[in-house]
């Protein structure tokens, strides 16, 4: 691959958004395209487009073959809205503009390869003994020239030489057309009769004109071509990438370093105010609470980190509930998803587990439903998006299951941790000897009916065995199998 490089799409398979960057959209069943060739590895995946970035993730080696673009490099996009057997495609032009050094370093080549050529020009017109003039441009070639200078055809059949004396000074070495003995140009193409000598383009500037119409393709089998079209000219008229780069430099003028506990109390106090700053014009209105609703989640999240190294489950707990009040900064739809919502749908719902549910094991469908939807805040899902999302975990790969009970209850199960479960009830039984379906669902804040049928399946399993007498239904620790 020329243009797109390689990019890391841990699961759930979904870019990995960088600092100031946000989803713009994505589209399925797509293919890539460098110029006319057709990348072979690209050819089914998902496109997601991001404020910076497009990404193309794989779905068959989402880690191997997902690639990227940034849209800086980008310098006009065309919409090709597909012909018989032909798909619609999007292409993107890619800007040929160099950096400084770069341009510098090519110019300083570009001068000595120049000069290079030129010497060797004048070298080879004092020593010439003969000349042979191409078949299709006519154009007159040294004797030992393997191939014609202008066009590069080679000659055909036996190279017929003239010596200098045969060659008038009136006949034009560029187009060998015979002008009148008086003429100094050449009336065709205006070339020095005398010492007008040919310089060949280097190699570097037809590099350059190459690179100049280079591009990349984005094919779309299966719809979706004209949203996605008018998205990325929204993400490049917006220009994302320039105003992170803009407050970076803002922040980086306005840094001071110092030494001493004055100036570590200075930043301190810096970092307070900014933090207040970003708390009260959050809060102002709601459009200005959207508009910052990436910042705060950051914010939660940092103090969330250093929270999480502390002791107090208590402060832990509440500072989680903050995060869920703050909810999800961009929240898949079925405008932004298209056809595949419920996959992306999937993704989303185990980020979110996988965030704030990272201690427990299991927990009921509804529960997931109602947590789930007070972090999307206004947009929210209904019952069925989230079922049917959940049964899209197995095929997405992602580290969660639905597992349905035998009395018919739902829940989301974590694969990595299902035999801690079996493990935390029996170190219960251990510390109390028997236990009962309330008393395990006060321990484990889980519901009564998720911990009974825990209870159930592992008395199905053989792990555990019931008493029912008139207090309820206990359960002990099965002697003859563990011991």
């Amino acid at each position: 691959m020329k243009y797109f490089k390689n990019t890391h799409v841990p699961p759930p398979h979904r870019p990995v958004l960088g600092e100031f960057e946000g989803m713009v959209g994505q589209q399925t069943n797509v293919g890539l395209y460098e110029g006319k060739h057709k990348l072979p590895d690209q050819q089914n995946g998902v496109c997601y487009l991001t404020s910076h970035r497009m990404v193309y993730v794989d779905r068959a080696a989402p880690i191997e073959h997902s690639v990227e673009i940034a849209l800086e490099r980008i310098d006009r996009i065309e919409s090709y809205s597909g012909f018989l057997r032909s798909s619609p495609k999007i292409i993107l032009y890619l800007s040929s503009k160099p950096n400084a050094a770069a341009a510098a370093a090519a110019t300083a080549e570009t001068t000595a390869t120049a000069e290079t050529t030129a010497n060797t020009t004048a070298e080879t017109t004092t020593t010439m003994t003969g000349v042979w003039a191409c078949s299709i441009c006519f154009y007159s070639n040294s004797a030992t020239a393997p191939k014609c200078g202008l066009c590069g055809v080679k000659p055909v059949g036996n190279i017929e030489t003239a010596p200098p004396s045969s060659h008038s000074a009136s006949q034009c070495r560029v187009c060998t057309f015979e002008n009148h003995p008086s003429m100094r140009l050449c009336e065709m193409c205006g070339a020095d009769l005398a010492t007008e000598t040919v310089h060949l383009p280097p190699a570097e500037k037809i590099e350059q004109e190459m690179e100049a119409n280079a591009c990349v393709k984005v094919a779309f089998r299966s719809g979706g071509q004209a949203p996605f079209y008018s998205l990325m000219k929204e993400a490049l008229h917006a220009r994302a990438w320039e105003t992170k780069r803009a407050v970076v430099a803002e922040t980086g003028r306005r840094q001071k370093r110092g030494v001493g506990i004055s100036a570590i109390q200075d930043r301190i106090a810096q970092s307070t105010q900014s933090t207040q700053e970003t708390m009260v014009d959050a809060f102002q209105d709601l459009q200005r609470l959207i508009t910052n609703a990436t910042e705060m989640v950051q914010l939660a999240e940092s103090i969330s980190l250093k929270m999480s190294k502390e002791t107090n489950d208590k402060e832990a707990a509440r500072l989680r509930s903050y995060c869920m009040d703050l909810g999800i900064a961009r929240p898949v739809t079925r405008d932004s998803a298209g056809s595949v919502y419920h996959q992306e749908l999937a993704r989303e719902l185990a980020e979110f587990l996988a965030r704030f549910l990272e201690k427990e094991a299991v927990k009921p469908l509804t529960d997931v439903y109602c947590v789930f939807n007070r972090a999307r805040g206004v947009a929210l899902v209904s019952p069925g998006d989230v079922y049917k999302a959940s049964l899209q975990f197995e095929s997405l790969q992602l580290p969660f299951r639905l597992h349905r009970f035998p009395s018919g209850l739902l829940a989301i199960q974590s694969i990595a941790m299902e035999d801690e479960i079996i493990t935390r009830i029996l170190s219960h039984l251990q510390r109390q000897c028997h236990i009962t379906a309330l008393e395990l669902a006060e321990l484990e804040q889980w519901a009564i009916a998720l911990a009974t049928e825990e209870l159930l399946k592992m008395e199905r399993k053989g792990i555990v065995c019931r008493d029912e007498g008139p207090t309820g239904l206990s359960f002990y620790k099965n002697l003859f199998i563990i011991g």
